[in-house]
């Protein structure tokens, strides 16, 4: 029998998943074509996979999106190496943190299910189309995701959309072009959200699965960074109109973090250390001989108006800057560090209020942006400002309490770069800043000469990755 290669393609099927039944699926390699893709329920094991496998991920979400930024600084024990270079803006490509390895397994995932599961349907005929559409929204979920995170990292990267299911696959594929991938993107989220589910039977399947609101969620968010702010609010609306997510109260803020799959959450990524899952994420944030490998930097203390419940005993734990939203066992508990198995959230109703903000500031309106911002910052106890009526100023305000609400949730560098590329890079003064402000005073002007480039903003193709791939060349700003 020929064999087809799908990577870490898992080989349970069982009819039912529980919530922690689809969290300990594991995958096993070189599943034939003829003993699998049987039935529904061999769809349904390898759809969850592709979760399972986006959990690895998640030190890479939180890596590219943090690292470069403003609010983290290296702690006690961060030795010398790749995340002190990337931080320190000596990126080379050598560099391991810039391997894409779990990206591109995620994505494989979803190509095998998108490519495979409708035949699944010609022999098991308990499975009804409904069934299979939302199996298929949730891989093209998973796959935009993918590339959403690899468009924002490294600019422009190969975009591959079949499976690497047989020996004549062909893997040597040049980059594409951003505005290509984000079509793609866009075409793949809006043909998944008319057939994704709403309810999963469980609030941790609700919040850790491609659901409708996360599609959407996701569609909002590639609408912004892609300037098509009408969009971007059409999206929001769907997700604000439905009533189902609320901002959670001030006094539960953190639960957010320390329980998760609550009502403000649209999606996040499912941990549970009883079953071995630990959030590499949050590990992070931990201890390396004693020490934690990053710290909030002093001037995040800054960024909080006196009695914000974000600030002190909140986001950070004020003797020691440790990042302390992740690390609470109970709101209450600023000594006790929990297992970092708490889960990682990319969605929650905070970010579609404020990506709706922000889109509604680039049409210079600007008091339907207030109103969106006021319910962030209200139910933070925060500082009560008018929108200022002047669009570089208006982002401004929306990016500082972004980065309140935020904070180390691997976002910061994305909506700095956000901001900094539109309109042709108008304001990448704003991320140059930002950025020169950390160097050492004697290497500022460095740090501004080296960013003054917008391909730096980018990472460069790890060199495994280019001697891998004969058609991949190196990002412009580092192709030495």
């Amino acid at each position: 029998m020929k064999k087809i290669k799908l990577l870490l393609l898992v080989v349970a099927s069982v009819s039912v998943f529980g919530c922690s039944d689809w969290l300990q699926i594991e995958p096993e390699n070189n599943i034939t074509k003829e003993s699998f893709w049987q039935s529904k329920e061999d769809v349904e094991a390898s759809v969850n996979t592709i979760f399972v496998e986006m959990r690895k991920s998640v030190n890479k979400v939180f890596i590219w999106g943090e690292l470069r930024a403003d609010m983290l600084a290296g702690g006690e024990g961060l030795e010398a190496g790749d995340s002190q270079d990337i931080m320190d803006l000596r990126i080379l490509d050598t560099n391991t943190h810039l391997k894409w390895g779990e990206m591109y397994r995620m994505i494989n995932y979803a190509n095998t299910v998108l490519k495979y599961a409708p035949g699944a349907r010609d022999i098991d005929f308990s499975f009804t189309k409904e069934e299979l559409d939302g199996y298929l929204a949730e891989a093209y979920f998973a796959r935009a995701l993918g590339y959403f995170y690899l468009l924002r990292t490294f600019h422009e990267v190969p975009l591959i959309l079949e499976p690497s299911d047989s020996d004549n696959v062909e893997f040597h594929i040049p980059k594409s072009k951003e505005t290509e991938i984000l079509n793609r993107i866009i075409e793949d989220l809006k043909l998944a959200e008319r057939t994704a589910k709403s309810d999963f039977g469980s609030l941790a399947l609700n919040k850790g699965r491609g659901s409708r609101a996360a599609i959407q969620a996701l569609l909002a968010d590639v609408y912004l960074w892609s300037e098509r702010y009408d969009d971007c609010i059409v999206m929001c609306d769907k997700i604000i109109g439905r009533s189902v997510h609320t901002l959670m109260s001030q006094s539960l803020w953190m639960d957010n973090f320390i329980k998760g799959n609550l009502s403000e959450s649209i999606f996040e990524l499912q941990f549970e250390s009883r079953f071995g899952q630990l959030n590499a994420g949050i590990d992070a944030f931990l201890y390396n001989k004693g020490t934690p490998y990053f710290i909030a930097d002093e001037s995040v203390q800054d960024f909080y108006p006196e009695g914000d419940i974000r600030g002190a005993g909140a986001t950070y734990r004020e003797e020691d800057m440790f990042v302390w939203k992740f690390l609470a066992q109970t709101k209450d508990d600023v000594e006790n560090v929990r297992i970092p198995d708490a889960n990682w959230v990319i969605y929650r109703y905070a970010d579609i209020l404020l990506m709706k903000a922000e889109a509604l500031v680039q049409k210079q309106q600007y008091l339907k942006a207030q109103e969106l911002l006021l319910q962030v910052v209200k139910r933070a106890e925060g500082e009560s400002t008018l929108l200022p009526t002047d669009r570089f100023l208006a982002e401004d305000v929306i990016l500082k309490e972004r980065a309140r609400e935020f904070a180390f949730e691997g976002k910061r560098w994305f909506d700095i770069l956000r901001l900094a590329k539109r309109n042709n890079y108008e304001r990448k003064d704003v991320l140059i800043k930002l950025l020169a402000s950390q160097a050492p005073s004697a290497e500022r002007s460095l740090w501004e000469s080296k960013l003054s480039d917008p391909m730096s903003y980018y990472l460069p193709i790890h060199i495994d990755e280019l001697r891998a791939n004969s058609k991949l060349v190196q990002n412009p700003y580092y192709d030495y």
